[in-house]
């Protein structure tokens, strides 16, 4: 567990806030996602606490509207909040833990001194999470947890409960994970039904660019693999676009036939160049950015390359037109490297002086970019772990990125 996270649950335990986890009760915490659930009563203060902390909240909405998302900037992780033990059964329907109360009174320490439920609670709690479809498509790990946990509590779950873990025991042996509503009907005498709708529309607007980073340098710096390495890092929604001219990541294969195809008399030559830089390019990245753009609102786009003709070109008219079609980056990363080591890493595509050539190359179109404000990384002088951090760290520290995707303020 990473000190971060150490400081949180030690903090929280010294404030009194009522909490414990909905998941992962022993602390494993091997994926990013931490559920929590924190007592309504505790909501202000828990919230409070967290933002001295430096935590956030995900300005995002989440999917089920009683899930609440903080990220620290300073971890990999974020906790997945819940203010009620509510659980969505269907867009229109919701069931409630009738245990809430007593389940927090009898929350125990685990070996790391977080709170979880104990005995039968957390079986029942992780168990809807399995049969009211909060976990999506239900998964072998599931049942691991699942099983790992009627093992562990047995011991804390008194005769009168035994029947209903019998039941649980039977559905995960023969059924798992198929028979969903066969899990509901064990769980239902436990849980209180209404009519309430959890479960917010996924056409939700989501426009636009919350954030775009763009890298870009010659070939061999380390691009495709430095995008991935960021995305890997952010704890924050991200997605990626490319827009280069190589041979993936065509929207067609004709698309790419026409744009690659050569003609060699010069005057249909000319004529079918500007053919593919006002018509054939503009579209091919149009029918890349459209479904990026379109749910980006709060997502971070990292984008590899970006066409450095058009800020070569000296007509206007190209300007303009991919002006008007490409995203404006908000970041920009110049990658560069020594040319030996470009020359090293690429020897069947590049040489010593085309190197040289085309690292000043994308230089200009950088500034041109950035207006003179991008970001320089020489990758043969530091790791890929070190480059990516300093570029996530980066991103942290961009103010846009504390405008449209976390808050530090009271949710109602």
């Amino acid at each position: 567990m990473s000190n971060y996270l150490h400081q949180l649950f030690d903090h929280l335990n010294s404030s009194c806030i009522e909490y414990f986890l909905l998941t992962d009760f022993e602390s494993d915490f091997s994926s990013n996602d931490i559920d929590l659930f924190v007592a309504p009563a505790g909501k202000q203060a828990f919230e409070k606490k967290i933002f001295e902390l430096g935590w956030y909240r995900r300005k995002e909405p989440a999917f089920h509207k009683n899930h609440f998302f903080y990220i620290s900037p300073s971890s990999e992780q974020y906790l997945d909040v819940k203010y009620s033990l509510t659980f969505a059964k269907s867009d229109a329907v919701c069931c409630t833990y009738s245990g809430a109360s007593h389940t927090i009174s009898d929350s125990v320490l685990n070996e790391v001194s977080i709170y979880r439920p104990k005995g039968f609670d957390a079986v029942m709690l992780y168990a809807a999470h399995l049969g009211y479809k909060e976990r999506g498509k239900l998964e072998g790990k599931h049942k691991a947890y699942l099983q790992k946990y009627i093992s562990l509590y047995l011991h804390e779950i008194g005769s009168e409960h035994l029947g209903v873990i019998e039941q649980i025991q039977e559905w995960l042996d023969r059924e798992f994970p198929l028979n969903t509503a066969k899990l509901q009907q064990i769980l239902n005498p436990y849980f209180i039904q209404e009519r309430k709708k959890m479960i917010r529309s996924t056409s939700t607007f989501k426009y636009g660019y919350g954030l775009s980073v763009l890298f870009l340098g010659t070939d061999g710096v380390g691009k495709t693999t430095l995008v991935e390495a960021v995305g890997k890092k952010l704890n924050i929604k991200n997605n990626r676009l490319y827009l280069g001219t190589g041979e993936s990541n065509w929207s067609s294969e004709t698309v790419k036939k026409i744009y690659t195809y050569n003609l060699s008399t010069w005057p249909l030559k000319k004529a079918y160049n500007l053919f593919k830089t006002f018509a054939v390019l503009p579209l091919e990245y149009m029918l890349r950015i459209a479904p990026v753009v379109r749910k980006s609102k709060y997502t971070i786009t990292l984008i590899d390359r970006f066409p450095g003709f058009v800020y070569q070109d000296k007509n206007a008219g190209p300007k303009l037109l991919y002006k008007f079609i490409l995203p404006d980056p908000d970041l920009v990363f110049f990658l560069h490297a020594a040319p030996e080591v470009l020359v090293k890493r690429k020897p069947h595509e590049t040489s010593l002086e085309r190197s040289i050539a085309d690292t000043e190359k994308f230089r200009t179109v950088a500034n041109k970019v950035s207006n003179g404000k991008y970001k320089s990384i020489d990758t043969s002088s530091m790791s890929i772990s070190e480059a990516s951090d300093l570029i996530v760290s980066e991103i942290y520290n961009h103010p846009k990125l504390y405008k449209h995707f976390l808050i530090a303020e009271p949710c109602n």
